[in-house]
């Protein structure tokens, strides 16, 4: 019985999205794989037969949250990986997620540690990466694992150390969730943030199994050009702490944007 699925979340024509299946294709566990578009073409078909990929096509022009609520809804299986289409997966992410998240009956999300990846070559320790390695051995120093909703929420307070791409959902638990139409770069922060909320544990594998693919077509770097992520952040900021606070963090960890530049 196959208990895990990626859906690919393909947008336009990318130049990576073969070596983005590949790594799917190649994991130790077994898992569906499919491939989800508000922009099909014949590139992506063409693809998707080499992979031997279903296609799944949502409405056009709703947003990023609609299509990522659109890929997550496609899933038959217990666990879904919301994989994005530039980054790719080291052979034992599914493998090492899933046996993770099996060890608990209320695993909301799974997530790992990531490296970045920059014209082929790696970068596994930036400042920003150093950030978010640091908040989470502060919060998760012994167990890899947050249940009580104070402590969950404390992991996001001061940043989102929690890597999307990364992320593995437990479709039964998480069926009635929604990605925020609110956000365009930071849906992926307000989503744990709620999640907080629920009933359910956040569990965390500290191995780098995933490689985020730096270039300057990703959704990130546009967002940092026209200032969207950082009005973002604050806006997160003020969700959690009083406003002058909030302006201070959202300074802080600007700070850490520099990492992501094609340098």
């Amino acid at each position: 019985m196959i208990n895990h699925s990626f859906a690919v979340m393909a947008y336009k024509d990318s130049p990576f999205l073969s070596e983005c299946l590949e790594s799917l294709k190649t994991q130790t566990f077994q898992s569906e794989v499919y491939i989800s578009t508000s922009t099909p073409s014949i590139f992506i078909t063409e693809i998707a037969k080499k992979y031997d990929c279903k296609v799944f096509v949502s409405e056009p022009g709703k947003g990023i949250a609609h299509d990522w609520n659109f890929s997550l809804a496609q899933s038959k299986t217990k666990y879904v990986t919301l994989a994005h289409q530039d980054d790719l997966y080291l052979p034992d992410y599914a493998e090492k997620c899933f046996n993770a998240a099996e060890k608990f009956n209320d695993t909301l999300i799974c997530f790992t540690k990531y490296k970045e990846t920059l014209e082929e070559n790696d970068r596994a320790d930036t400042f920003m990466l150093r950030i978010k390695n640091l908040m989470l051995r502060f919060f998760m120093p012994f167990k890899k694992n947050l249940k009580i909703v104070f402590w969950k929420k404390l992991l996001l307070s001061t940043g989102c150390p929690i890597s999307c791409p990364t992320v593995m959902y437990n479709s039964e638990l998480l069926h009635e969730f929604k990605f925020s139409n609110e956000f365009a770069i930071d849906l992926d922060w307000d989503a744990w943030y709620r999640m907080t909320n629920l009933k359910g544990r956040f569990v965390f594998v500290s191995k780098v199994l995933v490689k985020h693919r730096i270039h300057v077509g990703s959704e990130t770097s546009a967002g940092l050009n026209n200032n969207v992520r950082q009005n973002e952040d604050l806006k997160m900021f003020k969700r959690i702490w009083p406003s002058f606070i909030a302006k201070i963090f959202a300074k802080l960890y600007a700070g850490s944007y520099k990492s992501n530049t094609l340098e």
